[in-house]
């Protein structure tokens, strides 16, 4: 349960943020994939107008985010605005990067992992997995794994782990993550790293409960018109829209509203009762498929990206 059970579909970021104005002033966030014209930027300016300490902006192309570091400081210029260059498909471009933070900031209050990729070709990133899987949820594991002794020395530690409704379509089954015995699909691919970053949520919440971490999973709903959704053909859009429309009965939002339930996951002060939850519409919400919910998913995955990494992260 969440502070207002009457937020829902409508509500908007700025909304959220003015609300919880206490969690967010003097904090420090760090957010993944502020590219202008989505749902990145949206959390961003959102955030800045609760007056943060400082905004870590996290992403492959900080030259990108320059419209976006400026419409900060117009919010307020005494806001610490900073970018990051980290590539979440290269894990030595998550060591250097996450190092580089560190030593900028030995604590960060809220990470919210907020990038995500959805190319239509079969790639395998210089790791040697492949690059939607890589992209949008071993990157992050690392990333956070690699960040959390700065957000362990948060008073009150929290992940936001950006997931989709996509992630009903996930099979659970990882062991064929690079599409080595079956035909690649992106779409089996999204689903599949969107379900990751559910798991990866709750097992979060079970490692790191105990410290004083909240982890939750959030879908931000349906955005037609971010940036989010440049790659995908006219044809296929207009086929995914009917699926999204007609079948899943989803209701378009616009971005400050796609914004509001990543806001509400990261300031929220009563979802820590509900560590390792799911999100949707700014609620608490049963996750989609019977893989979101297995017993033994997020340690065996866990498990598995610990061996993708090469690393092993006890606490």
């Amino acid at each position: 349960m969440t502070s207002f059970p009457n937020w829902g579909h409508e509500t908007d970021g700025d909304e959220v943020v003015k609300s919880y104005s206490q969690q967010v002033a003097g904090r420090i966030f760090a957010v993944t994939g502020p590219t202008p014209n989505g749902l990145g930027e949206g959390t961003v300016l959102a955030l800045a107008k609760g007056l943060p300490a400082a905004l870590l902006l996290i992403g492959r192309t900080p030259a990108k985010y320059a419209p976006v570091v400026q419409a900060v400081r117009a919010i307020d210029p005494s806001i610490d605005v900073r970018t990051y260059e980290i590539d979440l498909s290269s894990f030595s471009s998550i060591r250097a990067g996450a190092s580089r933070v560190l030593a900028d900031f030995p604590k960060v209050d809220v990470l919210i992992n907020n990038a995500a990729t959805n190319i239509r070709t079969y790639r395998r990133t210089v790791d040697g997995i492949e690059e939607i899987f890589a992209t949008n949820y071993v990157g992050p594991f690392l990333l956070t794994n690699l960040l959390m002794p700065a957000l362990l020395r948060s008073e009150a530690p929290r992940v936001v782990n950006l997931t989709s409704l996509v992630h009903r379509e996930g099979t659970g089954d990882f062991s064929d993550c690079n599409f080595e015995k079956s035909e690649y699909k992106w779409w089996a691919a999204y689903a599949q790293s969107k379900l990751g970053n559910l798991l990866f949520t709750r097992r979060l919440a079970t490692v790191l409960g105990h410290r004083g971490l909240v982890s939750l999973s959030v879908h931000p709903g349906t955005l037609w018109n971010t940036n989010a959704l440049t790659l995908v053909p006219a044809e296929e859009l207009q086929q995914l829209k009917i699926l999204v429309t007609n079948e899943w009965q989803c209701k378009e939002k616009t971005l400050g509203q796609g914004v509001a339930t990543t806001c509400v996951a990261a300031l929220d002060p009563k979802l820590g009762e509900c560590n390792g939850a799911y999100m949707e519409d700014c609620q608490v919400a049963e996750p989609h498929c019977p893989a979101a919910k297995s017993v033994d998913g997020p340690e065996e995955l866990w498990n598995l990206s610990e061996e993708f990494v090469g690393e092993t992260f006890v606490y």
